[in-house]
């Protein structure tokens, strides 16, 4: 039974990691323990006393490449294929999608407990979005997948971000829901020029996360 206590995070084992070895040693072995001692190395992943920096720097490092694969797809003419010239860019976009996969996941955790079971199946819908549209991505880089392909990829992955972004807003986390939902909504929009403002709505989500985080960690409110 002590062994599944690595599976706790270190900050965990730190302060209560010695009390609950000597519990252990002294309960009998069951099932039951080790169902709970899991429940609980879940929950203490989900809920460290300082957020994790991991998706304010996945959204930051996501959301800059995103924008520079925007602007150089913004500043070439219109291709007259697919994927054309832009084939130059689709191996930035696949590490950019990936990047902002995690922080998506992330962000959605914050509202996890408030929303239920809706933000898991959300959860679920954006991973299986998100795969869909780096698989779109790297098939377009073997030119084996078509414009439409993408298209519908990348908006399953949208509507995710955008239903996540709301849920967020619902319980009551407004400020990194609005630009999840804009991230989300911007990209369904059929215009080159929203590339811009998604990448620009997860560049802003990484810093609000960030200085979140700074906050936490020095004692101060978290921001509204």
């Amino acid at each position: 039974m002590s062994t599944l206590l690595r599976l706790y995070p270190g900050w965990w084992r730190a302060r209560y990691g010695d009390e609950m070895a000597t519990v252990l040693g002294e309960a009998p072995a069951g099932p039951g323990w080790a169902l709970d001692l899991i429940h609980g190395a879940i929950d203490a992943w989900l809920h460290p006393p300082v957020p994790s920096r991991l998706p304010g720097l996945a959204a930051l490092a996501g959301g800059g490449l995103w924008t520079a694969v925007a602007a150089g797809v913004i500043a070439q003419p219109v291709p007259t294929d697919w994927p054309g010239y832009l084939v130059d860019v689709l191996a930035l976009a696949i590490v950019a999608v990936a990047l902002l996969a995690a922080a998506l996941v992330g962000v959605a955790v914050r509202g996890l407990d408030a929303s239920g079971r809706a933000m898991g199946l959300l959860i679920w819908l954006a991973i299986a979005g998100y795969g869909a549209w780096m698989w779109a991505i790297a098939t377009s880089l073997l030119s084996t997948a078509d414009a439409s392909t993408l298209a519908a990829a990348q908006a399953l992955a949208m509507i995710a971000t955008a239903a996540i972004g709301a849920t967020l807003i619902r319980v009551g986390d407004e400020g990194i829901g609005m630009l999840v939902l804009l991230a989300g909504v911007a990209m369904l929009v059929p215009w080159i020029g929203v590339w811009l403002a998604f990448g620009a709505a997860w560049t802003a989500i990484g810093v609000a996360l960030l200085v979140e985080r700074a906050g936490r960690a020095d004692g101060r409110p978290a921001l509204p």
